[in-house]
């Protein structure tokens, strides 16, 4: 019997079309489209873009946002805000001789109480002491709380992604040492997931997958069973034809050897 023949599928024909959906206090609107098999494989997918692609403004250029999809609507996938990133080709970039670069990492909550992670950079435009730095270290703690605590966290990201956040700390850092610039470099927004459920979730997916090659492994070998009977009821077909020519052979006489003359 003729072996089962392994069929391939190409996967990337079976994946659909979606429309990603930027957040409301980024305009909601369409910035690409992604490739998903079915929605509970593009559903918390994260993406990362620049913002750029957002924006259109090449100031942003340096600026990476991180997406995540949290909702899908026919075949469009609304995205919420969970961080951003600036380049640290660009940061290196602030790095002078006789300037001082202070990092200022801590954890924030919002007015609408959306807990996240800041990471801000203090660059000044002189050494400073190590009193001046850790005042600027203070004062740029205190400062950006009360920002924050004043806005929910879409205001507030939006004001960090066009430097206003920056711009108005800034003002109140100079009275203490020359300050260059001050970056909001990193935000992180803090997520909880049920472990249980997404345990259950990738339960149910493999179990999914699973019966979907079971039923094409099926699926090839009931075709290869059927090319099998195929060439077999062909094969049968051949034999009554070799076994009359055959017989047809045996009734033909021999030719009789001539008898060689004794001298």
């Amino acid at each position: 019997m003729a072996q089962a023949k392994t069929k391939v599928v190409d996967t990337w024909k079976q994946k659909q079309w979606y429309k990603l959906i930027s957040p409301k206090f980024l305009g909601e609107v369409e910035i690409s489209e992604v490739p998903a098999t079915d929605e509970e494989h593009l559903l918390n997918r994260i993406i990362s873009l620049p913002l750029k692609e957002i924006t259109h403004d090449l100031s942003h250029m340096y600026t990476t946002i991180r997406l995540r999809v949290e909702k899908i609507t026919g075949k469009n996938a609304f995205a919420k805000f969970i961080g951003h990133a600036t380049s640290r080709d660009y940061l290196s970039t602030l790095a002078r001789r006789n300037r001082d670069l202070l990092r200022v990492v801590f954890t924030a909550l919002s007015k609408d109480e959306v807990k996240f992670h800041v990471k801000c950079l203090v660059v000044t435009a002189v050494s400073c002491s190590t009193a001046q730095r850790k005042q600027l270290r203070n004062e740029t703690l205190k400062n950006l709380k009360e920002i924050i605590s004043q806005k929910d966290f879409s205001e507030f990201i939006q004001s960090v992604l066009y430097n206003r956040a920056a711009q108005e700390v800034h003002s109140k850092l100079k009275k203490i040492a020359p300050i260059k610039r001050i970056e909001i470099y990193k935000t992180e927004l803090y997520e909880v997931f049920d472990v249980k459920d997404v345990v259950e979730l990738d339960r149910q997916r493999k179990v999914r997958q699973e019966a979907l090659k079971a039923e094409e492994a099926a699926k090839a070998e009931e075709q290869a069973a059927k090319e099998g009977g195929a060439k077999e009821e062909a094969e049968e077909g051949e034999q009554p034809e070799q076994a009359a020519k055959e017989i047809e052979e045996a009734k033909q006489p021999e030719a009789e050897e001539p008898v060689s003359a004794v001298a």
